[in-house]
């Protein structure tokens, strides 16, 4: 008898193991590698027939696995994976919408710097319809894994930044990765800690609490909340750093991939003049075509641009949502999306200014606008980060924090130089 329950979905989370990743998540893995398959040849009815099975299996995997292993503070670990099982079904979605087949450009060589991708790379590119299947198998790994298609002809006006410390051996980039690795790891550390100290009992807990204290004053009641708001931005850039260059550690160990196909990841935030220059290419691209796909391109053919940008940012939002809803505490969606929602605003209202004024919104008053339009929307997401336990999360084991592994170092070098 064939087995028709597969489909449905527990009622509660259950644990890794063998047997709960071979049934829930393996089966997502594999029909979304297999829509990167096909996305490489013209196969679309094949692709629309299997993208059910994709969201299907994507859905099962984010709704059943349970990460933390019933542990609060690693509830983290389910919002992970919520948000890895929505890109999946976003990018399986705009694959199987994909009007040409995906052409995988010709390798640079290491010593080449991404500046802007663009479409004019015909002359590089394979030709995918005679490609054998073993070629586009072996493309789909890295298509399933590079979010921002480097070395691919898909992205369209994706702005790389370069780094800084320009042309680089491998060794020379494995050396820095790793120096920069443990740099993320250990701010990743401080800052979280910084955060978590505003209020231990509370938000700085897995219990979580709310950042705004009725005690203050409204003045130190904000300014307070908008600290640990900039803290928490702080520390979700360090957290995505740290993974990417762990990824760019195996990816070029393991797969034998170069310097250029692991480009920098930000283009100092910090430091942009304007929400579009932001949203638009300073902040990671890693998830820039799946929200065009499914957000801004359907919505920019009924309301134009404003359409394109508003549908860019409510996709931003979904695949937020879901991921702090995945901690089990509520998802906040009012919150979470209103601060996509004014971001959204905030860049149409520039698009306006540049048309009525004919000047780009830049500069020192930029900047100031830019900070103080993020900061105060982000308060109220942050706000839903602290009161769902995320602010209060503990990303490595007390014993392993590598601030206590720094201090313990040093301790122990210190010894040694008296002894010496």
């Amino acid at each position: 008898m064939v087995d028709l329950s597969w489909p449905l979905v527990p009622q509660e989370r259950v644990a890794v193991s063998a047997s709960t990743f071979l049934k829930f998540f393996l089966p997502a893995f594999v029909s979304y590698f297999a829509m990167g398959v096909l996305v490489q040849g013209k196969r679309t009815a094949t692709r629309f027939a299997l993208l059910p099975v994709a969201l299907l299996c994507a859905y099962r995997a984010g709704s059943t696995l349970d990460f933390s292993f019933g542990i609060p503070n690693y509830r983290f670990l389910n919002q992970g994976l919520v948000l890895t099982m929505f890109t999946l079904s976003m990018r399986s979605t705009a694959w199987a919408f994909a009007e040409k087949p995906y052409k995988r450009i010709t390798p640079p060589d290491d010593t080449s710097n991404y500046d802007t991708l663009s479409s004019n790379t015909d002359d590089q590119s394979t030709d995918v319809d005679d490609t054998p299947l073993s070629t586009a198998i072996w493309n789909a790994w890295d298509l399933s894994v590079n979010l921002r298609g480097i070395g691919w002809d898909w992205p369209r006006g994706l702005q790389i930044p370069k780094s800084s410390l320009g042309t680089q051996s491998t060794l020379a980039f494995l050396l820095s990765t790793l120096a920069k690795l443990l740099f993320h790891a250990l701010a990743l550390d401080i800052v979280s800690a910084a955060a978590r100290d505003f209020s231990p009992e509370t938000f700085g807990s897995v219990e979580g609490g709310t950042i705004f204290d009725p005690s203050l004053s409204p003045l130190s009641r904000y300014t307070r909340s908008s600290i640990i708001t900039i803290i928490s931005g702080w520390t979700a850039y360090f957290a995505i750093q740290m993974v990417y260059q762990l990824h760019a550690l195996e990816f070029t160990l393991l797969f034998r991939q170069g310097p250029s196909q692991w480009p920098p990841l930000f283009d100092t935030p910090g430091f942009s003049t304007s929400l579009t220059s932001l949203w638009g290419h300073k902040w990671h691209q890693l998830f820039r075509e799946c929200f065009i796909s499914v957000g801004a391109r359907p919505l920019s053919y009924l309301l134009g641009r404003t359409g394109g940008v508003m549908g860019a940012f409510l996709a931003s939002g979904t695949l937020h949502y879901l991921g702090l809803k995945a901690m089990g505490r509520g998802g906040h969606p009012v919150a979470v999306f209103g601060f996509f929602i004014m971001q959204a605003i905030g860049v149409i209202m520039e698009g306006v200014w540049k048309k009525c004024t004919g000047v780009h919104v830049n500069g020192c008053l930029g900047l100031l606008w830019t900070w103080l339009w993020v900061v105060f929307w982000a308060n109220f997401m942050v706000d839903a980060w602290a009161k769902a336990g995320l602010v209060g999360s503990k990303f490595f084991p007390d014993d392993y924090r590598p601030t206590v592994l720094l201090a313990q170092f040093l301790k122990h070098y210190l010894d040694l130089l008296r002894f010496l």
